[in-house]
């Protein structure tokens, strides 16, 4: 099952990989805390964090942290970043929740509850928009992650 699974989710990755010229839209940007052991993290284990699969990079647990579809940097973070589209990334999230192989991450109410969960959290991984990030008084408490192509 899990082979079947990994098929479905490279294959998906994969079609939407050829109507995304870039790997990351400037106006959203991935972002750590300014503890997190990492500054760079593959597209494959972007997708696999923040789909479920996986909870970790290298030794260490990652705090995976989302928003809610009402936010636009949502949707652009998902098409722009992860290379699905929010249909296909609802459905890969609800198929491995089924079988059981997923962790869901944790919602962002709004952006200062981001900030704040990013900030105060040494493992957190999260993303917001350039224009969020702009002048806040936390932004030294976080870095950003670039995210390597395929």
């Amino acid at each position: 099952m899990k082979h079947f699974l990994h098929s479905v989710i490279t294959s998906l990755a994969l079609l939407t990989m050829v109507g995304a010229p870039g790997v990351a839209r400037a106006d959203v940007v991935l972002v750590g805390s300014s503890s997190i052991h990492f500054n760079e993290i593959s597209k494959t284990k972007l997708r696999d964090l923040y789909t479920g699969q996986s909870q970790a990079v290298g030794n260490s647990t990652v705090l995976v942290i989302d928003r809610d579809d009402a936010f636009a940097e949502r949707s652009r973070f998902i098409s722009g970043t992860l290379g699905f589209t929010t249909e296909e990334f609802r459905t890969v999230q609800r198929l491995l929740e089924c079988i059981g192989i997923s962790k869901a991450p944790t919602v962002a109410r709004d952006t200062q509850h981001m900030i704040n969960l990013l900030a105060n959290n040494p493992n957190a991984l999260g993303y917001l928009s350039q224009k969020e990030l702009q002048g806040h008084a936390t932004r030294s408490k976080l870095k950003f992650i670039k995210v390597l192509a395929e």
